[in-house]
């Protein structure tokens, strides 16, 4: 009796059964999303590295530390930044004999070669950056980008100006701004003749 009382696992007759196929698919489009958001994060990332480095390959050099690594960097794209050195400009613009130096304000240099047109604002003692190949220690630039000099800038003749002279300058230069107006509405656009310093 004991063993009717017993009870009997529930059991199944008939062949083992299968997931259905619509939960195999459901599986492997639920991974599809992740893929996706992985694969343009991973994108996303490349671009955002590439570009903030200059492009693929292009160091940042403060001067310093590119003076003190030249032989290392022999034929490598490099990105520096400094002030055209007064006085260090020679040779013909867009030609291959024009140079001029890169310095700071701790004394570090490096002469720049630079074969196209000068950008317009190219004046010794302004900032610029300069990217290229450092080629027998010269830095080769193919790419040169010249900072303007803020209109409101303290420079040295600024600096010893009074307040009455600053007064001045700029109501001189307002007038200019009027006459240059007038001249442009009434259709003749000769500029006056501008005398020599």
């Amino acid at each position: 009796m004991l063993w009717a009382c017993r009870r009997l696992p529930n059991v199944r007759s008939g062949p083992m059964t299968q997931p259905a196929p619509e939960s195999l698919a459901k599986r492997k489009t639920s991974l599809a999303p992740v893929i996706i958001t992985v694969l343009i994060a991973a994108i996303g990332f490349a671009v955002v590295a590439s570009s903030t480095s200059g492009g693929a390959g292009m160091y940042n050099f403060s001067l310093k530390d590119l003076s003190a690594q030249k032989g290392q960097l022999s034929g490598k794209d490099v990105k520096v930044s400094g002030r055209i050195a007064k006085g260090s400009v020679r040779g013909a613009p867009a030609s291959t004999s024009f140079r001029f130096d890169l310095e700071d304000d701790e004394g570090h240099r490096i002469s720049v070669g630079y074969k196209r047109l000068l950008p317009d604002p190219f004046e010794e003692g302004r900032e610029a950056i300069v990217q290229g190949k450092l080629v027998d220690g010269v830095l080769q630039a193919d790419n040169l980008t010249v900072k303007c000099p803020s209109r409101y800038a303290d420079t040295e003749e600024a600096a010893d100006m009074t307040e009455q002279d600053r007064k001045a300058y700029y109501q001189r230069e307002y007038k200019k701004h009027l006459e240059a107006q007038k001249r442009t509405k009434s259709g003749d656009n000769q500029q006056p003749a501008v005398p020599s310093k």
